[in-house]
C-alpha cells in the first residue's frame, strides 16, 4: 500500500514539475517573439516611413523619435502599425494616406525642399562680402600708416591728449 501511495505522490508531484517547465518553456518563447517583433518595429523600412509622419506626442519630431529610451507613447503604437500594414503588403503611400486618415494633415512630415539648399550657398556669399569689406577697411588703415603716420586729424588730438597729459602730470609735483 505504501509503496502505491509513494509512486502516486511522485506521479503527482512529476506533473506539477513538467506542468512548471513548460509554463517556464511558453514564457521564454513568448519573450523571443517580443523580441523579434521589437526589432521589426525599429527596421529600416519602418523608420523609412515613419520619416515622413510626426510624432503626436509633442517633441515635434517624427516617428522615429527616441522619446523615453524608444518608448514613446505615440510613436511604439504607430510604428507597429506600420509594421503590420507592410507585412499585409501595403506600399509606403498607402500607409501615409491611411495615418493621414485617421490623424489629419498635421501628421504629414514634407520633405525638405530644394530652396533648402540655397542656405549654405547664401551664407557662404554673405560670409566671403563680409570677410571683403573687413580686409578693404584694414587696408585703408595701412595706407594711413605707410603714408608717414596719422593724419592732421590725428596730430590734433595726440597733441590734446599731450597738453592734458602733460597738465596733470605738472600738479603731481
Amino acid at each position: 500500500m505504501r509503496l502505491i501511495q509513494s509512486k502516486i505522490l511522485c506521479r503527482e508531484s512529476g506533473l506539477k514539475f513538467g506542468a512548471l517547465r513548460r509554463g517556464l518553456l511558453l514564457l521564454l518563447i513568448a519573450t523571443a517573439a517580443w523580441a523579434q517583433t521589437e526589432a521589426r518595429i525599429e527596421s529600416d523600412e519602418v523608420k523609412r516611413v515613419g520619416s515622413h509622419l510626426n510624432c503626436q506626442c509633442g517633441c515635434k519630431d517624427n516617428l522615429n523619435c527616441m522619446m523615453s529610451g524608444g518608448q514613446c507613447p505615440f510613436c511604439k503604437p504607430a510604428r507597429t502599425k506600420i509594421f503590420r500594414m507592410q507585412q499585409a503588403g501595403m506600399n509606403d503611400s498607402a500607409i501615409i494616406a491611411s495615418f493621414l486618415k485617421d490623424f489629419g494633415d498635421k501628421m504629414l512630415r514634407p520633405d525638405p525642399d530644394s530652396s533648402f539648399w540655397i542656405v549654405p550657398y547664401f551664407s557662404f556669399g554673405a560670409g566671403g562680402i563680409l570677410i571683403t569689406f573687413i580686409l578693404m577697411r584694414m587696408r585703408g588703415r595701412s595706407a594711413d600708416l605707410s603714408t608717414g603716420g596719422p593724419s592732421e586729424a590725428g596730430e590734433a588730438c595726440l597733441a590734446r591728449y599731450r597738453s592734458a597729459i602733460e597738465r596733470d602730470t605738472a600738479t603731481l609735483d
